[in-house]
């Protein structure tokens, strides 16, 4: 899990800093936003989720605009009391001077979005969850080929990295070599990435470290990419299981036998373009063993 602080998000999602640019290293820990218009509006903070980006909106301001004037500084000072990294105020909503005046004395910075509420929740959002879901780091290459996030596995040696320089050549993307990064956004989703000292770089035997996006231009290689199939190169197949599991999310997997002579930079291809048919609809095994019995009913 990376650390985020209020400066991250600020210039990740080009916020405006109202007020409060010494406090910007304010640490963020959770996923998720909150909007705190019950809090603002009833004064009832029991399930006040104080340790969130609080996000002011439309909303949030006309609830405020109808308290008495006399309660709307100790409303916004009970709001601040919580510490919170950070309030956000959305695009056609101006932050108050009760606003300011705590984020001064509670030394909480006040920032201000371009986008409308909804909008700027998801971009947040997505921008936590993939900077604060737990990481693991995994030997394997992540490729992009014909469109499809695939992950090349096996043992040191077995050719991961010659493999993935072949596929670049033919026009496929890298996104990392030999240690992959990934994160799972959401259950079904794994996301994978290249390590913050290895972005770019590949290692070859006899050849040493070299820089992929200086070789081969930019669009060889990318940022991410979302795993949908797993192919792990052995020398022996033991077709043990066409599955694995990453976090909670099981994925396809198959395995390739290295051997001499065999072009495994097509067969990984292949494989992707049969998965990306199998998306669609369409499978070749099943085409056959329908064959199969058509001919066998003809027959019969």
């Amino acid at each position: 899990m990376s650390n985020v602080i209020v400066k991250n998000i600020a210039e990740e999602l080009k916020l405006e800093v109202i007020y409060g640019n010494s406090f910007l290293d304010n640490k963020v820990l959770k996923m998720m936003s909150s909007r705190p218009s019950v809090e603002i509006y009833s004064g009832y903070f029991d399930y006040f989720e104080s340790d969130r980006i609080q996000v002011i909106g439309t909303k949030e301001l006309t609830l405020f605009n109808m308290l008495d004037e006399n309660i709307k500084k100790e409303r916004i000072e009970k709001l601040f009391s919580y510490n919170s990294p950070a309030f956000v105020f959305t695009k056609n909503v101006d932050a108050p001077k009760e606003f300011v005046e705590a984020s001064v004395a509670h030394q909480i910075p006040i920032l201000k979005s371009k986008a409308s509420t909804s909008g700027f929740i998801g971009e947040l959002t997505v921008y936590l969850k993939s900077k604060l879901a737990p990481r693991v780091i995994t030997k394997g290459s992540m490729m992009e080929i014909y469109g499809i996030g695939v992950l090349i596995t096996g043992e040191d040696g077995v050719g991961k990295s010659e493999t993935s320089l072949d596929l670049i050549k033919k026009g496929h993307i890298m996104i990392a070599d030999d240690m992959t990064q990934m994160y799972q956004s959401e259950p079904g989703i794994i996301v994978c990435e290249a390590t913050k000292q290895r972005k770019s770089l590949m290692e070859i035997k006899n050849l040493g470290m070299i820089n992929i996006e200086q070789i081969y231009g930019i669009g060889a290689v990318r940022n991410h990419k979302n795993l949908q199939l797993v192919v792990e190169l052995v020398k022996k197949t033991t077709d043990d299981t066409n599955k694995v599991t990453y976090f909670d999310t099981t994925l396809p997997k198959i395995e390739i036998e290295v051997e001499a002579g065999r072009n495994i930079a097509a067969l990984i291809e292949t494989a992707a373009l049969n998965y990306r048919l199998k998306l669609m609809g369409k499978d070749a095994k099943k085409e056959y063993e329908k064959r199969v019995r058509n001919s066998i009913l003809k027959e019969g």
